[in-house]
């Protein structure tokens, strides 16, 4: 992959940033996944700078995005996130809509719709 610099100089290029994702992840679930709890913010602005980045349709992305949409699905609703939304109208700032069952199936990318009933 070609290693390309990242706006956020917490990220040294896109590579770090897409294991970043996977760590946070792959973070081992005690009572709920780590990603829903201390963690929870990372994830937003993670998903952001990716967004940012144009790597949306990423395949590792993509394949992160599954994982973290089943654990929405499989776990408790994840926290409101209090913080302003970068991108309010994107999939991963309607957790709660998702997990409810009230977020239109048609607004998720297409390789997340399968995963709703």
């Amino acid at each position: 992959m070609d290693k390309e610099k990242s706006p956020n100089p917490q990220f040294s290029d896109i590579e770090d940033l897409i294991e970043e994702y996977d760590a946070l992840l792959s973070y081992p679930n005690t009572k709920y996944p780590y990603v829903f709890v201390y963690g929870g913010w990372m994830f937003y602005d993670l998903r952001d700078q990716i967004h940012e980045l144009g790597l949306d349709d990423h395949p590792e992305v993509k394949k992160l995005d599954r994982q973290f949409l089943k654990k929405v699905l499989e776990w408790v609703p994840p926290d409101d996130y209090k913080a302003e939304k970068k991108y309010p109208n994107m999939w991963w700032h309607n957790l709660q809509e998702i997990k409810q069952g009230t977020y239109p199936k048609e607004k998720l990318p297409e390789h997340l719709r399968d995963l709703l009933k």
